[in-house]
Formats: structure tokens, C-alpha cells, sequence
């Protein structure tokens, strides 16, 4: 067993004697840790950005198929038009979510209140997505299809 740690020590040692590693060696490894993690970090912050546009389209489905829903359980063709500025200024609100629903007034959405304003025409279809309030903006890859 001796002999196995004098050879052991023989052999790690550096040319002069020296033991551990040197400073190229350790900046050449601080070098390669640092291009992984920013390689790392990009790649995060593409999929942060796709999944909340992703999230933005998926809400905005939701709102359409709710808007659709109240249309048809009032039996109406058309329905007021929301204002440029978002629903918050409308006289008479469409009301998709209803946190105690009712059989004259039922909820059209299963999730709370959006997080961003939508815009439709007279006919139901929604035409644009804002952003609400003091929400979060409307992510750029978040668009509305068929509208």
C-alpha cells in the first residue's frame, strides 16, 4: 500500500514539484464553464418569451370561445362593440367571468379576469389584444388568427 501513495505522489506532481494546477489550466476551465452557462441562459430566456406568447394566444382562444358562448346563450347576432382603449370604459359590459355563476347569469370562461384587454367588432370576433392596465404587455408573438 506504501508503494501505491509514493507512486501516486511521484506522478501528480508537476514538472518542479509542484502540486494542483496552474493558472492557465484553471483559466482555461473558468473560460469553457462560462461559455456553457451564457450558452445555457440564452436558451432560457427563448423559451420564457415563446411560452408567454404562448400563454397570450391560448387566453385569447378562451376569450373568443366565451365570447361566442355568451353570444349564443343570450341569442344575439350582435353585441357592443368594445372601445379602442380596452372594455374598461364600456356602458354595458360583456361579462365572461362570474365568480358566483348563476342560471340567468353563468360564467363563459373558467379563469379569473384576463391579463391583457381585448378588442372585438359588433359581430363578436376580437380584433386586437392590449395591454390592460398596469398589466404585463402583450407579448410580441402573441397575434389575432382569423380575426
Amino acid at each position: 500500500m506504501q508503494r501505491l501513495y509514493s507512486y501516486i505522489a511521484r506522478n501528480t506532481r508537476g514538472k518542479k514539484g509542484q502540486s494542483g494546477f496552474t493558472l492557465i489550466e484553471l483559466l482555461v476551465v473558468v473560460t469553457i464553464l462560462g461559455v456553457l452557462a451564457a450558452i445555457v441562459t440564452l436558451s432560457l430566456v427563448g423559451l420564457t418569451t415563446n411560452a408567454q406568447a404562448k400563454a397570450c394566444s391560448q387566453e385569447y382562444k378562451v376569450v373568443q370561445a366565451g365570447l361566442d358562448a355568451y353570444m349564443a346563450n343570450k341569442n344575439l347576432d350582435t353585441v357592443s362593440a368594445s372601445p379602442a382603449g380596452g372594455t374598461s370604459d364600456m356602458t354595458t359590459p360583456v361579462k365572461l367571468y362570474n365568480k358566483v355563476p348563476t342560471a340567468s347569469d353563468p360564467t363563459y370562461v373558467r379563469n379569473s379576469p384576463t391579463v391583457w384587454a381585448y378588442i372585438w367588432d359588433t359581430t363578436g370576433r376580437i380584433t386586437g389584444i392590449a395591454q390592460a392596465g398596469s398589466g404585463p404587455s402583450v407579448p410580441s408573438g402573441c397575434v389575432v388568427s382569423g380575426g
